[in-house]
């Protein structure tokens, strides 16, 4: 086979199989990103589920503990955290019933702070993408000294706002006093490469305080 004849053949194998691997790249970078969305996802809703949860027990007071008083047991921290996002405090008695904190530990008396269990969401830089940030969950390790966590990366940024509760079923109304209500807005950013970023991922929760004391 002489030279000429082996540069065609090359040429024309190129141009029969260029196109069909283009497209199967393409199709598993698309499947990859969209595995990647969809997990992100997931660890989204465990992360407001960790927090709706801290929220709702805040302000706990156990019947166990005598002369026990828990004052502004839930305490919004605006621009508490990285690039403007906020943080929130939140603080209660040890539940009669088994009870976990934001790290899966169980709540107990060796964890708190004079005697009442503590934690506290907020978003830092990531260590491993600058162009995001990691929500950290603190609580109360086993000697009393706070320590965190990392659960969900990715992050854009973190709002948190007091909300008046008959502003639902329009705009919400965001109150600059406790209203009962805790309203939490997260994003989130999926990459899928350095020339093509995906669509931010929102969620907004709305969340009742059980326990304390709110002006309606």
């Amino acid at each position: 086979m002489t030279l000429l004849a082996c540069l065609t053949a090359l040429t024309l194998s190129a141009i029969l199989l260029l196109p069909p691997a283009w497209l199967v790249h393409h199709v598993l970078t698309h499947h990859a990103q969209l595995e990647d969305r969809v997990l992100l996802q997931q660890n989204m809703d465990r992360s407001l589920e960790l927090i709706s949860r801290a929220i709702q027990g805040a302000g706990y007071q156990s019947s166990s503990m005598q002369n026990s008083l828990t004052v502004n047991p839930i305490t919004i921290q605006k621009g508490g955290s990285s690039r403007g996002s906020d943080a929130i405090v939140l603080t209660q008695d040890i539940p009669d019933k088994l009870g976990y904190d934001c790290m899966g530990n169980p709540l107990a008396l060796e964890r708190t702070i004079k005697q009442q269990a503590y934690q506290r969401f907020y978003v830092e830089p990531s260590r491993h993408d600058s162009r995001t940030q990691t929500l950290i969950c603190q609580s109360v390790d086993r000697q009393g000294r706070l320590h965190q966590g990392e659960i969900l990366s990715k992050v854009q940024s973190l709002q948190i706002n007091w909300v008046r509760a008959h502003s639902l079923s329009q705009a919400p109304t965001i109150s600059r006093t406790p209203s009962g209500l805790v309203g939490i807005t997260l994003r989130v950013q999926p990459h899928g490469g350095s020339n093509n970023p995906t669509r931010v991922i929102e969620q907004t929760r709305y969340i009742s305080q059980r326990h304390g004391i709110y002006n309606p």
